[in-house]
């Protein structure tokens, strides 16, 4: 449940917290004012004003009918039959953001295949964004033609730029771009 309080936090989203207990991270997020904990059980009051609610009860069909009653959004940990939304599992580098949603049928395989991502998807990736976000200008700038655009970007993506840069090659992988850029601008 932190995960989820935390991916809420991150977001922006100002939370409160309704059970008797919580998990060391949660108690955290509280005692540092990120979220309100109200230390005591579920109250049908508690739904009022609410865009969207998480429970992780035994039972969650009263919470889901509340919901459901109200049009709130719910989640329902563990029992996609009372979800009308799922967290999926998420993997960042930089800017780049990997979601992977089993709907809720399966989260450890979602969580398995983040940590896939993790291993296979190195910083490399990042340096690779960054790169493709410094030549985008130019190149919408230089390459009028969208089809010419679109043919360069999965040449760009697929050439050895991403390799050498996991080589820490990052002055050739950005000459290399260049040049792709510069050989599709001249035919323009």
């Amino acid at each position: 449940m932190a995960g989820k309080v935390q991916a809420l936090v991150d977001a922006s989203a100002e939370v409160t917290y309704v059970n008797p207990t919580a998990e060391a991270a949660i108690e955290a997020m509280a005692a540092a004012g990120l979220i309100r904990w109200e230390k005591r059980g579920f109250l049908p009051s508690d739904l009022d004003g609410l865009f969207l609610v998480i429970s992780d009860l035994e039972d969650n069909a009263e919470i889901f009918g509340l919901a459901e009653e109200r049009r709130i959004l719910c989640n329902c940990v563990d029992d996609p039959e009372h979800c009308r939304f799922s967290f999926g599992s998420i993997h960042r580098r930089g800017e780049l953001t990997i979601a992977i949603s089993t709907n809720g049928w399966a989260p450890a395989m979602a969580v398995r295949l983040k940590e896939k991502f993790q291993r296979e998807i190195g910083p490399e990736y990042v340096d690779f964004l960054e790169l493709l976000k410094s030549v985008r200008p130019e190149i919408t700038s230089r390459i009028k033609d969208f089809g010419a655009r679109r043919e360069l970007w999965y040449r760009i993506v697929d050439s050895e730029a991403l390799a050498m840069l996991g080589r820490g090659e990052r002055a050739e992988a950005a000459r290399l771009v260049r040049e792709m850029i510069a050989e599709v601008a001249e035919v323009q």
